[in-house]
């Protein structure tokens, strides 16, 4: 306990630093059509947070002709927007290498870019900061209200709500440059090539007019993780719903015995994903999805798949599905951890789901 008060103490000291090595004037919102404009969106983190970026990018991207967008993102979530014909540039950056730091900061500057965009909404980031000073950038835009409101220039007004969901917190910095999103301009989205989608029905090798069920495993976190024998009971329940039904259990590679386990005992077949991108693709080819709250949550809502999805006490109104013809089953354990969340909450769930958007 005492080391991870230290650990927060230099945070907010190291925050505090920052803040005032960027403290500028406050500048005059720019016309952002008067010329040609460069702005860089922050995402350099975990693959949900970058689909659930992918409205607010695209809004921001086709908000003026005389805007070009990149995107600075980590090496797990690069390859999410590498289809994306909104963008300009993906930039990879991977802050656990320090020597990528120097090469970053350079190609950051050579880029000349006039706006930077904090992807941080509701906590501020050591590490974002950084990455704010080092572009040089005139225009620094940001949530405000987070403590480091000096270190922007366009300071946007964010979410009110304690249980506004992360795709509404974001969809706030495009107000910088537009007028409020509608909820189809906020819409996570996700593009996929041909052969990938092609790769994706090949692996389903699904009989003609069967179901193609996806089942998702893996849990990120320790908290996130449910039973074998429930993930088993999900199964063998949309099994009589669906006899001809094709399952796929899809797990991370350390995974995969799992994986394997729950398919045997369910009736279904375990098939290796190694990229996150042929996991999407996956997915995106699914009759119906089920899923404990990770970045197949979040793709189920871009690619609008039938679905369930489970979470922890606290967890869905932020990160529920969003848009998705689908339900968002939250435990009541005080601990949030799925571990005790009863299979007899989520089947009818996805009885309902089931006859809304399935059969």
């Amino acid at each position: 306990m005492a080391l991870k008060g230290l650990e927060q103490w230099w945070r907010r000291r190291w925050i505090a630093l920052l803040v005032r090595m960027m403290r500028r004037a406050d500048t005059v919102r720019p016309d952002w059509s008067a010329r040609p404009t460069r702005v860089l969106f922050l995402r350099h983190d975990r693959a949900g947070d970058m689909i659930v970026s992918t409205g607010v990018m695209r809004s921001i991207a086709r908000s003026h002709p005389t805007i070009t967008l990149d995107v600075l993102a980590s090496p797990l979530n690069a390859s999410l927007v590498r289809h994306a014909d909104y963008l300009h540039d993906v930039i990879v950056f991977d802050k656990k290498k320090s020597g990528n730091y120097l090469a970053t900061i350079q190609r950051l500057r050579r880029a000349n870019y006039d706006a930077v965009i904090d992807c941080m909404v509701t906590a501020p980031s050591v590490t974002t900061l950084l990455l704010i000073l080092a572009s040089g950038a005139r225009y620094r835009v940001g949530i405000a209200g987070r403590g480091n409101d000096a270190a922007f220039n366009i300071a946007i007004p964010g979410e009110t709500s304690d249980d506004a969901h992360m795709v509404d917190r974001l969809a706030k910095l495009a107000t910088a440059f537009r007028p409020a999103l509608s909820a189809a301009d906020r819409q996570p989205s996700l593009e996929f090539e041909d052969d990938e989608i092609t790769h994706a029905l090949e692996r389903w090798n699904a009989t003609s007019g069967s179901h193609r069920v996806l089942i998702n495993i893996s849990a990120g976190t320790g908290e996130r993780l449910w039973p074998d024998e429930n993930y088993i009971a999900v199964m063998r329940h949309i099994r009589a719903r669906s006899p001809n039904a094709t399952m796929r259990v899809i797990a991370s590679p350390s995974e995969l015995d799992r994986a394997a386990r729950i398919a045997r005992g369910g009736d279904g077949e375990a098939v290796p994903t190694p990229s996150i991108r042929e996991a999407l693709a996956l997915v995106a080819t699914a009759d119906f999805v089920f899923t404990p709250d990770t970045s197949i949550a979040h793709a189920v809502s871009a690619l609008q798949r039938p679905s369930v999805a489970i979470y922890g006490k606290g967890s869905r109104a932020r990160w529920g599905l969003y848009g998705a013809p689908g339900e968002s089953v939250e435990h009541t354990s005080p601990d949030r951890s799925l571990v005790e969340l009863p299979v007899e909450r989520v089947l009818p769930a996805i009885d309902r789901v089931w006859d809304e958007f399935v059969d």
